[in-house]
């Protein structure tokens, strides 16, 4: 199609593309139906952009997981601050190795714990000798086999730290040999094992006799 412009000195023809044949125009974009209404056949309406829902969620778990390990660490410093600070200076500064003072004597205390030892020896362990053996043809003599256990136990609970180091070292030997002696009589060991017994029971009697000055 051919025009002149109005507006030129000369008139100049001016080419204007003709407009396409109307079966071949493409259809004007209806309107987008409201929420709810189906919209026209082969209509899609336009997907809202994807938020990163599972990048929001670990980056919310990853500040909850650091705050708890902050929160932690701190609750730990506090609490060793404090049980730092209630523990009085001279605990804090003495050494976990070093061994409790010994408890120091009177030689009267030391006096009396030996002659209590001694006293309570002497009473549990005088006629045990002519009592027999603690087997006799093969059967236990059970007075003998108390009064010896009960000579150990009085001896034991009279072995206070008190007692001198020289009384105390053959009360201990007398209350283990005999210990040994009667729990071998009360059982299936054989005789001539409870005689060896015996003869180092009597051995520890004669030792303590002699440390307590008793005599024999």
């Amino acid at each position: 199609m051919t025009t002149t412009s109005p507006w030129s000195q000369h008139s100049t023809p001016v080419t204007v593309p003709a407009p396409p044949p109307a079966g071949n125009l493409p259809p004007a974009p209806g309107p987008v139906p409201p929420p709810g209404i189906p919209g026209p056949a082969g209509f899609r309406p336009p997907r809202p952009p994807r938020r990163p829902w599972g990048w929001i969620v670990l980056a919310l778990l990853l500040a909850v997981g650091v705050a708890a390990g902050v929160g932690s660490t701190v609750t730990y410093v506090a609490l060793r601050n404090d049980r730092a600070a209630s523990t009085p200076s001279s605990l804090r500064s003495a050494s976990p190795s070093s061994a409790p003072a010994t408890p120091q004597f009177s030689p009267a205390q030391l006096d009396a714990a030996k002659q209590h030892l001694c006293q309570v020896f002497d009473v549990s362990v005088r006629g045990q000798e002519g009592q027999g053996g603690f087997r006799v043809e093969g059967t236990l003599n059970v007075p003998l086999t108390l009064r010896a256990v009960n000579s150990a136990t009085a001896v034991q609970n009279a072995l206070v730290p008190a007692v001198p180091v020289d009384v105390a070292t053959p009360a201990r030997k007398y209350i283990s040999t005999t210990m040994d002696l009667t729990t071998a009589a009360m059982g299936n060991t054989p005789t001539p094992e409870v005689n060896r017994l015996t003869d180092l029971e009597a051995d520890a009697i004669y030792a303590l006799i002699d440390a307590c000055g008793l005599p024999r």
